[in-house]
């Protein structure tokens, strides 16, 4: 499923640009690895080639991740859990799941916390970790490089976040 040169992202790690197939015997038997140049960063990364699909997934195309964006940041924050440690690991499973759309929602969720002034040293490098993510997969998606990504990413939180308020505001005169 996946060759030299195709845009991937990790579901731990992120995004980045497959550069190499190459054998190599690091036990007893010899295997093929997929050698992974992460954008976030100056590491390389390994994959199995014959685990790649179930740790690798290919990047979003450009318009369905901005649509993807677009809806969910738009949507209603979840309730998170109360419980600091419960939260933590509920964040951290959507984060590990490599899902797009699961990662939209942390950031969500969490940027709304911040805005209702209630975010925790743990949960901001949460939303970090999130925003770091998303901004490899638009990056890659968009052919932009990451700082760019990042930017064009707040911009977009932004925008959602203004349009909620505005929401907010008609319902409450209503």
């Amino acid at each position: 499923m996946f060759s030299v040169g195709d845009k991937v992202i990790h579901r731990v790690y992120g995004g980045g640009i497959i550069t190499a197939r190459k054998e190599m015997q690091l036990t007893e038997t010899p295997h093929c690895y997929f050698l992974i140049q992460m954008i976030g960063s100056s590491s390389t990364l390994m994959v199995p080639t014959d685990r790649a699909e179930k740790i690798l997934r290919p990047v979003s195309k450009k318009v369905a991740l901005r649509h993807l964006l677009a809806k969910e940041l738009a949507g209603k924050p979840d309730k998170l859990p109360a419980d600091y440690k419960e939260r933590a690991e509920h964040i951290k499973s959507k984060l590990s799941s490599g899902e797009t759309r699961k990662w939209i929602r942390v950031v969500r969720n969490l940027t709304y916390q911040q805005q209702q002034g209630s975010l925790s040293s743990a949960d901001r490098k949460l939303l970090g970790r999130a925003m770091h993510l998303l901004s490899e997969e638009l990056a890659l998606a968009q052919g932009i490089d990451q700082g760019e990504a990042e930017a064009r990413l707040l911009s977009i939180i932004k925008r959602a976040a203004d349009a909620n308020d505005a929401e907010l505001t008609v319902a409450m005169a209503n």
